[in-house]
């Protein structure tokens, strides 16, 4: 009885750990003008941080992600959530603009070392459908986070100011730090001692998580096409205000966390590969539903259907590498990470020059090109696993 309550709460630990993060690296969007009142900087100088947090979590994840392939994963997991927590309270008392900028470069160091390494820990932790099912939950704390993030911060800083939502963040870190010292596993299995050259060497040898990463690459890329460029859309199509907007955001981020959630029977049944494709070819057909459409309703249909089948596709194709190389595994999740962040680069950078003359619907053809792409790099795969 006391080990399954203790297996329950390593698992809403990670659920918790996931979604902290999650969420902060969104809820500081609508935070931005009060920053700029508040160090008296303009708009985009407090925009900075948002692209000093990315930078460090894309440049940190495959330096120091991989540094559970060599020490105990729950060490590297309580280290990242220590770095994040001293990131946040740098920008609870940050003076100047310049000591928030370095507290969010903190932030994304902590989230860099966390994360691939809590994707391992499950995948070194649970096997068969068990693994599908806690790989689904985790995955849906991102999920909720997106619906979620953007409205936290926005009430909280409407409640008193910017501040508090640090601290409500350092806050809900140390407790779920707390937890995860109690509940994670000391010695879950015995780490072998791989130096970086070693394990990226391995990965650069494996067909298979060559193939996997380039999916996860072309996958994000066309979804962030997309999803970056949503709220423009919407809000220009439809002429909605800016809550209006956060409504549809948060439409998309509840139907993907459920899909996410419950997304390991249906692994299951289908298997991780099938799931992928289909997560992959439906995500097509419901972006085809966004090309010169004029209805809300059919709009919103058809978010919600993207939602879905992306919970379940996403969470599958995390499932899937994260036992490609089991020696390897914190290495391979942090390049994973890597990849979805240049994904999300490469989208939004040349997205901006691709909406301004072709239109989101030049630009969702784009994207159901690239989840194209993705689908026959899948099949691809498949026959090397076969």
């Amino acid at each position: 009885m006391q080990a399954s309550l203790k297996k329950q709460g390593f698992v809403m630990g990670l659920f918790l750990i996931v979604f902290v993060i999650g969420a902060d690296s969104f809820i500081i969007s609508p935070l931005l003008p009060a920053l700029a009142q508040s160090y008296r900087i303009s708009i985009a100088s407090a925009a900075l941080s948002v692209t000093i947090y990315a930078i460090c979590y894309a440049v940190g994840s495959p330096l120091l992600g991989p540094l559970g392939d060599r020490y105990p994963k729950r060490t590297l997991v309580l280290t990242g959530v220590a770095i994040f927590f001293s990131g946040s309270l740098v920008c609870t008392l940050a003076p100047t603009a310049g000591w928030f900028n370095v507290g969010r470069a903190i932030a994304g160091l902590g989230a860099a070392t966390t994360l691939p390494n809590v994707w391992a820990l499950i995948g070194q932790t649970f096997r068969g459908k068990r693994l599908n099912l806690i790989m689904g939950m985790t995955m849906a704390a991102l999920s909720l986070s997106i619906a979620l993030g953007v409205p936290l911060g926005a009430g909280l800083a409407q409640l008193a100011n910017w501040r508090l939502v640090f601290v409500a963040s350092a806050g809900l870190i140390l407790l779920v730090g707390t937890i995860l010292y109690l509940v994670v596993p000391r010695v879950s299995t015995t780490t072998m001692r791989v130096n970086y050259g070693q394990a990226y060497r391995q990965i650069g040898h494996a067909v298979t998580a060559k193939l996997a990463l380039l999916i996860t690459l072309t996958w994000m890329t066309g979804f962030y096409a997309v999803y970056t460029f949503l709220g423009t859309f919407v809000t220009a199509q439809f002429h909605l205000n800016t809550g209006s907007t956060g409504m549809v955001f948060m439409v998309y981020g509840l139907s993907n966390f459920i899909a996410s959630f419950f997304s390991g029977p249906v692994t299951t049944r289908l298997g991780k590969l099938t799931a992928v494709q289909w997560g992959g070819s439906l995500s097509i057909l419901a972006l085809a539903g966004l090309v010169n459409h004029h209805s809300l309703w059919v709009v919103m249909g058809s978010l919600v259907l993207l939602a879905i089948v992306q919970g379940i596709g996403v969470t599958a194709l995390n499932t899937m590498i994260v036992n490609l190389l089991p020696a390897q595994r914190s290495t391979l999740m942090a390049c994973n990470s890597a990849m979805l962040y240049l994904g999300l680069t490469v989208s939004s950078g040349i997205g901006g020059w691709a909406y301004a003359r072709v239109g989101f619907s030049g630009l969702t053809l784009t994207a159901m090109g690239a989840l194209l792409v993705a689908v026959g790099l899948t099949q691809w795969l498949r026959r090397r696993l076969n």
